[in-house]
């Protein structure tokens, strides 16, 4: 009996959200073992690598409670990969990882599984962006404890404190307690800066867009499909929230009509002394014919 594809793809754009995060997780491995990168920016990947961790370990928890059945996802669905690849230092099973999510995605299919990406475009885009932050941080982190760790007055002097500049930095807040001190270190944040803006600017729209935009009509649509008792209620609720509303403005209509019909009135009552048109008021001498 294989395993329902529809519980084990968790969603398009977590899947590729995955996929990316295991390939950087990858390609760490490799240029550790390889020796790519050599002192000071291999700490910084090491130390990020261990960062990263808390990731995998949510993916495997999250698709371990979302399986139709547990026991059948852990030994056949490769969750045992999942669980080695949350421990540091066994990377390399996250290669499970990026190849199952290649061969779910290919089952979707291209047109879908683009029509997918455009119906949550905010989700992937938001995903897609903290990917791109871990990248960055990274990065930059690596490359300014190389330029800075040749330097006598630095204060970058750890993998920790690398990370923890890059973290400060792109969320543009600047503690200051960290910095760099050579032209090359200095270089590096410009651009660490730069790209701070852009991510959190991209982040800061979603967040604004979760809180504001209405469910898409395709998806409305697949819940009353699936529900239409649920979609009988809601038409209802509408209608009454519709009713209010108008009754609403009926009150304020009303209230408009009552303030101006009592201001008309107020204008053509005549004001105390005034006198009718074509007669005399007190005081007022009559010329004798």
């Amino acid at each position: 009996m294989t395993m329902d594809r529809s519980t084990e793809l968790k969603g398009v754009s977590y899947e590729l959200f995955m996929l990316l995060v295991s390939l950087l997780s990858i390609v760490n491995a490799i240029v550790i073992v390889l020796g790519v990168a050599t002192g000071p920016a291999q700490d910084v990947i090491v130390l990020m690598e261990a960062a990263l961790t808390p990731v995998f370990a949510f993916d495997f928890l999250y698709r371990l409670a979302t399986a139709q059945s547990r026991r059948r996802y852990f030994i056949r669905g490769w969750g045992w990969a999942d669980l080695l690849a949350a421990i540091p230092g066994l990377g390399i099973f996250r290669l499970f990882r990026m190849v199952r999510v290649i061969h779910l995605l290919r089952e979707v299919g291209r047109p879908r599984l683009a029509e997918q990406v455009m119906e949550r475009r905010a989700i992937a885009t938001f995903l897609l962006t903290i990917w791109l932050v871990f990248v960055v941080v990274e990065v930059a982190g690596a490359t300014v404890f190389a330029a800075e760790s040749s330097s006598p007055a630095a204060n970058i002097t750890t993998a920790g404190d690398a990370l923890w500049w890059g973290i400060v930095t792109i969320t543009t807040v600047g503690y200051g307690d960290q910095y760099p001190t050579t032209p090359t270190g200095r270089i590096i944040g410009v651009f660490l800066l730069v790209a701070g803006i852009g991510l959190f600017s991209v982040l800061t729209a979603f967040i604004a867009n979760a809180f504001l935009a209405r469910p898409p009509k395709r998806a409305l649509a697949l819940t009353r499909a699936r529900d239409p008792g649920g979609a009988i209620e809601e038409v209802r609720r509408l209608l009454a929230e519709q009713d209010d509303r108008a009754e609403a403005i009926r009150a304020q209509l009303n209230e408009l009509e009552r303030a101006l019909r009592a201001g008309s009135g107020a204008s053509a009552a005549p004001s105390p002394g005034a006198s009718p048109v074509g007669g005399s008021g007190p005081g007022t001498a009559v010329t004798p014919p």
